[in-house]
């Protein structure tokens, strides 16, 4: 029995090969960067006063202004500062900032304006006219930490706005639509002007944006300890291990009828949590199909400031990428609830001196509830006098103190 004698390779079939996967190559490249190019200029940017130096900041955009009695919010104007008394911070040897962080000023609008009338009804958004932020928080991005660190401004807190009005921080948004400072503008100088902070960039999502980023990365899963039912936000989750598509998320991080705004705050800060834990399980780098469904939905539904450009956003994913793939450290401005005396809205008076405390803390990274035995970012000591107990604010719309249970659902729990 004779062995067959084996054929030669036809070298034609192997340049074929080669030019077939060279070309497959090619097009997923080209794909790519028609991809890359179409979520640019999809992408929303407008112009955004008051970013960057705080001293580049304009004038607010009012000379005399007026007030109405019976505004929503319990508008009034200020009438001078409130010198705070700030003992604790002037102690605190802080180390200087990174000149490479910086802050970025994340808002969620309930504009219900991008809803259909069906999607109105099956969000249980109503018809409110304008647009408030309903979310307010600030995103540090330092090099020189592991995590990212994230302030929320709950949105009943009482501020100075832009136009020198007192009233409501989620308000702030629309005054800015209606002078012509523009709604984004507006939020910026006044948490800039409150806080001493300066913001380097801004980004708004909206609830039709929520809903389509939750659904193009296939909804979140999460376990819960207990059933969470809120009619007014349609809300209806069973114990257990649960899966949100956008319609259940929005529900989820909009229902304050279970407890309060600041247990509302603490659900979306474990909600977070857990997007970016399932982001980072799904491989989207990988997964290009993925990836660009969330790249699109995005584009969709975010606006952004002007400077953030594409070159613009891979340099801070370069810089930051430490940190936009690390934990998320969380803190929120605490406050007392309070009726305005001249038309009966709800309030919450900020509690000024653990909010300068937190405000350099998003800064510096140095934890507001430090002991002397814990070290600064930059390797010094906490003074043993620097550290004062901070007396926690009364009222049920506070965060909740340490010896209380957690709000409902804000407990990250993964699904085995």
């Amino acid at each position: 029995m004779t062995d067959k004698l084996q054929q030669p390779a036809d070298p034609a079939t192997g340049h074929r090969w080669r030019w077939i996967v060279g070309g497959l190559a090619l097009g997923v490249l080209l794909a790519a960067v028609v991809a890359v190019v179409a979520f640019d200029r999809s992408l929303t940017r407008i112009e955004v006063q008051g970013l960057g130096d705080e001293s580049a900041m304009p004038e607010p955009a009012f000379e005399s202004p007026t007030v109405d009695p019976h505004t929503d919010d319990g508008s009034s104007i200020d009438t001078g500062d409130d010198p705070l008394e700030d003992d604790l911070l002037d102690a605190l040897d802080l180390p200087d900032p990174d000149p490479r962080a910086l802050t970025i000023l994340v808002l969620g609008s309930d504009s219900r304006e991008v809803l259909t009338a069906e999607e109105r009804e099956e969000f249980n958004t109503g018809d409110f006219w304008g647009e408030r932020t309903e979310v307010v928080a600030l995103v540090r991005l330092d090099p020189s930490a592991d995590n990212l660190r994230l302030l929320n401004v709950p949105r009943d807190l009482l501020v100075t706005r832009c136009d020198g009005t007192r009233g409501r921080v989620n308000a702030a948004y629309g005054i800015g639509e209606s002078n012509g400072v523009g709604g984004m503008s507006c939020v910026v100088q006044t948490i800039t002007q409150w806080s001493g902070l300066s913001i380097d960039h801004a980004v708004k999502v909206d609830f039709r944006g929520f809903v389509d980023i939750v659904d193009s990365i296939g909804g979140v899963e999460m376990l819960l300890d207990q059933p969470l039912r809120d009619r007014r936000a349609n809300l209806d989750l069973p114990q257990g291990c649960v899966h949100l598509d956008g319609v259940d998320a929005l529900a989820f991080v909009r229902a304050r009828g279970l407890d309060d705004d600041y247990g509302r705050i603490a659900r979306q800060q474990r909600f977070l949590r857990e997007l970016r834990a399932q982001i980072a399980e799904l491989g989207l780098v990988t997964d290009l199909p993925r990836l660009l469904r969330l790249a699109d939905a995005t584009a969709r539904s975010v606006q952004l400031d002007g400077t953030l450009t594409l070159n613009r956003i891979r340099q801070l994913v370069s810089t930051h990428r430490g940190q936009l793939t690390g934990d998320l450290d969380t803190e929120v401005i605490p406050g007392t609830p309070r009726i305005s005396e001249s038309n009966g809205a709800y309030l919450v008076e900020p509690d000024e001196q653990r909010a300068q405390e937190l405000f350099q803390w998003l800064e510096t990274g140095v934890d507001p509830d430090a002991t002397p035995e814990q070290t600064l970012p930059g390797g010094g000591m906490l003074p043993d006098d620097a550290v004062a107990p901070v007396e926690p604010s009364d009222g049920g719309s506070s965060p909740a103190e340490l010896d209380d249970p957690p709000p409902a659902g804000s407990v990250a729990q993964r699904c085995d």
